[in-house]
């Protein structure tokens, strides 16, 4: 039997758990918070597995041979897997060194992988947009551009997005009209019939809200990478631009 064969044929017997949510431990790492294929590992042997990271709570005993999907990276070398145990589907922690190796750098990518993630979670709760964001971030983080538009030469197409930041502003217009007041003829007393209206002439005023354009932020991606800002007063991310790493390919 070829190697692909026996891959294959391994991948049909796994049965995988139904998804639930993550109760996620200190200090992992979970791939589901990046848009990343599914990352599946051979086990090397049987393996103990636990519900927790302090690997208090036992799971069951991973079978050999299989092949799991990795879940999360977890401290002290563990890893959340999902594939079957003696008695039956589990999504536990197990010691990767049951599991065959991943990509080379794969743990160390993926720690910086995270620390983007972070650091463009944030910059999207303030409505920030950074150097090095791509446009699925972007789009969170300001919505729809009102404009867009590509620019070539010879070297590359520039995607250019255009934000245009609005504030509402007052405008009040005068013109004739009439007035009524309302004059008590008793004073001392709230009684109906010691009111009297009068009626006379004078000015009224309207005021209405108008959107005037404020400020102007111009988003220049490169292969699908933010490489400019370009802003203007009043702009929605404020005087400072910052500046994250592009995605990293961690697998």
């Amino acid at each position: 039997m070829t190697r692909l064969a026996s891959v294959l044929a391994l991948l049909a017997g796994v049965v995988f758990a139904p998804a639930s949510p993550i109760i996620r431990e200190p200090g992992a790492i979970y791939l589901s918070d990046f848009a990343m294929k599914p990352l599946r590992l051979k086990m090397l042997e049987p393996a103990r597995s636990f519900f927790d990271v302090s690997q208090q709570r036992y799971a069951g005993t991973l079978r050999f041979p299989q092949i799991v999907q990795v879940e999360a990276v977890g401290p002290d070398g563990l890893y959340r897997v999902r594939g079957n145990a003696q008695q039956g589907g589990v999504v536990a922690w197990v010691n990767r060194a049951a599991l065959e190796a991943p990509a080379e750098k794969f743990v160390e990518n993926l720690e910086k992988a995270n620390v983007r993630r972070i650091e463009v979670e944030a910059l999207i709760a303030r409505n920030e947009v950074a150097i090095g964001m791509i446009p699925e971030e972007v789009s969170r983080s300001l919505g729809k551009p009102q404009k867009k538009s590509n620019r070539a030469d010879k070297n590359a197409t520039q995607q250019i997005w255009e934000y245009i930041k609005y504030d509402l502003v007052p405008q009040t217009t005068y013109a004739p009209g009439v007035t009524q007041t309302v004059v008590n003829i008793n004073p001392g007393t709230n009684s109906r019939s010691g009111s009297i209206v009068q009626t006379g002439s004078g000015i009224t005023s309207s005021t209405i809200y108008i959107k005037v354009p404020v400020g102007t932020l111009t988003v220049t991606f490169k292969d699908g990478i933010v490489e400019a800002l370009d802003q203007s007063e009043g702009t929605t991310t404020g005087g400072q631009v910052s500046v994250v790493i592009p995605p990293i390919n961690v697998y």
